[in-house]
Order: C-alpha cells, then sequence, then structure tokens
C-alpha cells in the first residue's frame, strides 16, 4: 500500500500500475504463488518508475521502489514458509520478524540512497559522497 501511495499520488497511470500491482500480490498470496507476487511487486516497482519519470520527488519514488522491494520479499517468505510448515501452521510471529528486518533493511536502504542523492545534488565535495559510502558500507556490514 505504501508504494501505491508513494507514487500514485503523482501520476494517474503510476496510480494504475501500483494497484493493478496490490492487486497481483493479493491474489498471489491468498493463491500460494511466487510468480503472482513477483508480477505484483514488479507492477509496484514500475508504478514507482513512472511517477519519477512523471516529475515525483525522489522520496517519493525511492520510498514507491523500497516498498515493491519489501513487498516481494515479504510475500516470497510468507509463501516459502507456509510450504515448509504447511498452511495450518502459526506462522504469525516468524512472518512478523522477518518482515520487521526486511523493513528496517528498506528504510536504511532508502535512507543511504536518498542521502547519497542530496550530497550529489546539493553539489557536495566529492570528498564528502565517498565518506558517506564508506559510511554506508560500514553500517551494511555492522547490520549483516
Amino acid at each position: 500500500m505504501i508504494a501505491v501511495v508513494a507514487s500514485g499520488s503523482y501520476s494517474w497511470s503510476a496510480l494504475v500500475c501500483g494497484l493493478l500491482g496490490l492487486a497481483l500480490v493479493g491474489l498471489g498470496l491468498v493463491r500460494g504463488s511466487r510468480s503472482g507476487i513477483t508480477a505484483g511487486a514488479v507492477g509496484l516497482f514500475v508504478g514507482a518508475l513512472v511517477a519519477g519519470a512523471g516529475g515525483a520527488p525522489a522520496l517519493a519514488v525511492a520510498l514507491g521502489v523500497a516498498a515493491a522491494v519489501v513487498t516481494w520479499d515479504v510475500g516470497t517468505n510468507a509463501i516459502d514458509v507456509g510450504d515448509h510448515l504447511g498452511r495450518e501452521a502459526r506462522t504469525r510471529r516468524i512472518e512478523a520478524v522477518h518482515a520487521a528486518a526486511s523493513i528496517s533493511v528498506g528504510v536504511v536502504t532508502t535512507g543511504i540512497g536518498y542521502g547519497v542523492y542530496r550530497a550529489t545534488a546539493a553539489g557536495q565535495p566529492l570528498a564528502a559522497l565517498v565518506l558517506l559510502l564508506i559510511a554506508a558500507v560500514l553500517l551494511s556490514s555492522a547490520l549483516a
């Protein structure tokens, strides 16, 4: 839903792509279809790209893309857990932990990407950009 709101607020065609993607993700979850979830996540991703091409702010595009990736990751993980443990198994805690971790990585990655964008768009010296990228690598390795 975040991807649809982030991109659909700026373009009708992005809204249509996002809503179609959201419907495909929902259908993929109900049917247990990884390809349905993947197709839906691609729809969400394309919606974010269309919004960006239509002049949406960089932060909205970055949020839309990150939300599409998180949707794909959480959705396919839910199907994998269901395949391994059975659809009747109580998996709410496992899926919530995975979703929280995936969202955290998405937020950190989006923040770093947007920070790099702002640093380069503001005409910062190259040394500041290099130090920012080194900090991002160190943070990523600390999270892993």
